[in-house]
C-alpha cells in the first residue's frame, strides 16, 4: 500500500488492439492533485520496466530528482524519465504550501524509452512549457474522455504518443537554438555557406566570432556531429555541383575558385563525395539537356 492518495481530477487510458511490438504505446493521460508530503515515488522502487512518462507542472510546487540534482517544478516546468529509472524520483516537496496540480502521459515500449531517452540526452530531462503551449493543449483535448477508457489502433496509438513528444521536442529545441552554442555553430555555418568558394581556416573563423578555435571545434562537433572541415568540405562540393550544372566554367577554373591546390585535387574529393569525377557529373546534365522528349 502507498501511503499517500493519487488524487485523480480526471484521466484516460489507452486500449491498444493488438500492439505491435515496434511501435509506441500511449497508456494513460491523467491531471493528478497533491498534497501530501508523503507523495514520494522513487525509480528505484517502482516495477515497471518499459514505461516512460512525461510530467508537467500546471500549478503549485512540485520536485524532481536526477542522481544529485533536485529541481524545482513549478507552473510552466516539466521533466520526463523512465518510470523505474532508479537515478530519478518525484514527489511533493515539505516546504510547498499550494497543493501541486500536475498533467502526465505514461508510454509503453522500448520504441520509446529510445526516443525520450535520445531527447533527454541531447536536451535534458527537464524543461519548460508555455501555459497555452501545443502540448498542453494536446493534453487537455483527452479530458472529454474523463473516467474512460479509449480504444485505438497501433497506428493511432503510435501517432498520439509521436504528436505529444514532437510538440515537447519543439520546446525544447526551440529553448536550444536560442542557447549560446547554437548561435555561435549557426553564425558558424552562415559564414562558410556565405562564402563557399574561398577555404576559410578554423583560425580564421574562430578570430571573426572571436573564440578559440578549440572552442569553436568542440561545440560545432558536438552540435553537428560533423567538424567545421568536413562541414565546409560538403558546403564547397554543394557549391560545385551547381557551378558544373549552371555554369559553363572549365573544371580547372571550377578547381580553382573552389580553393583546390589542383584539378586533380579537386576532381578527386568530387569523385570521394558523388562517386563520379565532375567531368562525368557535367557529361550526365549535358546529354540530359541534348535530349529530346519522346
Amino acid at each position: 500500500m502507498e501511503p499517500f492518495s493519487k488524487i485523480r481530477l480526471w484521466e484516460v487510458r489507452f486500449l491498444v488492439s493488438r500492439p505491435m511490438e515496434s511501435f509506441p504505446v500511449p497508456h494513460e493521460i491523467v491531471l493528478e492533485r497533491q498534497i501530501s508530503s508523503r507523495y514520494h515515488l522513487e525509480g528505484r522502487n517502482r516495477r515497471c520496466p518499459g514505461f516512460t512518462q512525461i510530467v508537467c507542472t500546471l500549478e503549485g510546487e512540485g520536485a524532481f530528482r536526477y542522481k544529485d540534482n533536485v529541481y524545482a517544478l513549478t507552473p510552466g516546468k516539466g521533466f520526463l524519465c523512465a518510470l523505474d529509472d532508479p537515478e530519478s524520483a518525484y514527489y511533493y516537496p515539505r516546504h510547498a504550501k499550494e497543493p501541486w496540480i500536475f498533467l502526465w502521459m505514461d508510454f509503453i515500449g522500448e520504441t520509446v524509452v529510445g526516443m525520450l531517452e535520445e531527447m533527454a540526452g541531447r536536451y535534458g530531462r527537464v524543461f519548460d512549457f508555455p501555459p497555452d503551449s501545443g502540448l498542453i493543449r494536446y493534453l487537455k483535448s483527452f479530458r472529454n474522455r474523463r473516467r474512460s477508457t479509449r480504444a485505438v489502433t497501433p497506428t493511432e496509438g503510435a501517432k498520439i504518443v509521436c504528436t505529444v513528444l514532437s510538440l515537447l521536442g519543439e520546446h525544447m529545441e526551440r529553448k536550444d537554438a536560442e542557447s549560446p552554442g547554437s548561435r555561435l555553430v549557426q553564425a558558424a555555418q552562415a559564414m562558410i555557406s556565405g562564402d563557399p568558394d574561398r577555404a576559410l581556416t578554423l583560425q580564421e573563423i574562430a578570430a571573426r566570432l572571436q573564440v578559440s578555435r578549440e572552442h569553436l571545434s568542440r561545440i560545432f562537433h558536438q552540435r553537428t556531429g560533423l567538424t567545421l572541415g568536413e562541414f565546409a568540405e560538403e558546403e564547397r562540393m554543394q557549391y560545385a555541383v551547381r557551378l558544373l550544372r549552371e555554369t559553363f566554367l572549365s573544371i580547372g577554373e571550377i578547381a580553382e575558385r573552389m580553393g583546390y591546390a589542383s584539378e586533380v585535387s579537386f576532381s578527386r574529393a568530387f569523385l570521394r563525395r558523388f562517386g563520379c569525377t565532375p567531368v562525368k557529373y557535367r557529361g550526365k546534365r549535358d546529354r540530359q539537356r541534348g535530349a529530346k522528349p519522346e
